[in-house]
């Protein structure tokens, strides 16, 4: 482990992961990834041992908080626009006809 850095979160894979270092790197968090899988040669590691996201001792708190709020909501549904009656994706807060909010 790194000085001054904390395991925030073990992943199952190398892709679940980056995601979760992305999102925490756009907020402004100290962020790294470490895995033991031989460089790349040996992948299956990564479902044994795992991929760890440290994060500066720091930023550990916002680093929670932050992985605490699911990114999207995948369980949403379309809705209709109070204002127009425009039919709009799950994922869309804001109608992109009229602009109304939902």
């Amino acid at each position: 482990m790194r000085d001054g850095m904390s395991i925030l979160k073990t992943f199952f894979n190398e892709t679940e992961a980056q995601i979760a270092f992305n999102h925490l790197t756009a907020l402004g968090v100290t962020a790294t990834i470490q895995m033991d899988n031989c460089g790349g040669m040996r992948p299956h590691f990564d479902l044994s041992r795992g991929v760890d996201i440290l994060v500066a001792d720091e930023d550990l708190e916002k680093a929670k908080d932050a992985l605490a709020v699911p990114v999207t909501d995948l369980t949403a549904e379309p809705w209709t626009c109070p204002s127009c009656g425009e039919a709009i994706a799950a994922e869309f807060d804001i109608c992109w006809k009229c602009g109304k909010e939902k």
